[in-house]
């Protein structure tokens, strides 16, 4: 399949691109500092641009069968826990000008890497997940909530064949294809899922039609 990965530099794209080309994925990687991109391969094409450049993303993703998305943010300041989220970060601006592209030039399937506590997830945390929500998010990721927050809301008003992946808290261990998914998931004694598994999940979305247009969680 010809896909475009946004955030393909990033600790879970890199993860993407290198498992996509090795499954036999024509891969265009959108990254922003083509020096980072540590691969390369015959499969891979690499279109350089930001996400807040609307015309960059069309370019990306026009002629495509599918797009995955782990666009993420950067952390809040810690010195003004209270105030509240702010959004417009690259997560919802550029899957804004992802789910327009996208719309008009007929790509369908569309899978992105939001958060676990993100949407609607957050009001049914148990109690190792409210205390991280109510403590570690304020100071450090509230941004990048409210960010994804809103980029969950503008996929689900799409038209697109979307699957929004909540991954847990992210690690950087290897691949191990054992991992619990589904709506509504609540932590385990592990609450945590590599990176490598992650991708792993999200390309698996390309052809698996049991999450489309639903949320799912992954966590071991």
């Amino acid at each position: 399949m010809r896909l475009t990965i946004f955030g393909a530099t990033g600790a879970t794209g890199r993860r993407l691109v290198e498992r996509a080309v090795a499954e036999g994925h024509e891969v265009t990687a959108f990254v922003r500092s083509p020096s980072r991109m540590r691969g390369r391969h015959e499969r891979l094409s690499v279109v350089v641009g930001d996400v807040r450049d609307a015309a960059r993303v069309e370019e990306a993703v026009a002629g495509r069968g599918a797009v995955i998305s782990s666009l993420g943010g950067g952390p809040s300041n810690p010195l003004h826990p209270r105030r509240p989220g702010r959004t417009g970060g690259p997560s919802s601006v550029g899957t804004r000008h992802i789910v327009t592209a996208m719309e008009k030039h007929g790509v369908r399937r569309f899978a992105c890497q939001s958060a676990w506590g993100a949407g609607e997830s957050k009001a049914a945390l148990d109690a190792p997940g409210w205390a991280f929500m109510k403590i570690l998010v304020p100071p450090f990721l509230r941004d990048e909530y409210a960010d994804k927050d809103l980029q969950e809301e503008i996929i689900r008003e799409s038209r697109l064949d979307w699957v929004i992946v909540r991954p847990m808290l992210l690690t950087n261990g290897p691949w191990t294809g054992d991992y619990r998914v589904g709506e509504g998931l609540r932590p385990g004694r592990r609450p945590w899922i590599s990176r490598a598994d992650v991708a792993e999940f999200l390309l698996r979305q390309l052809d698996d039609d049991a999450f489309v247009r639903r949320t799912p969680a992954i966590g071991y």
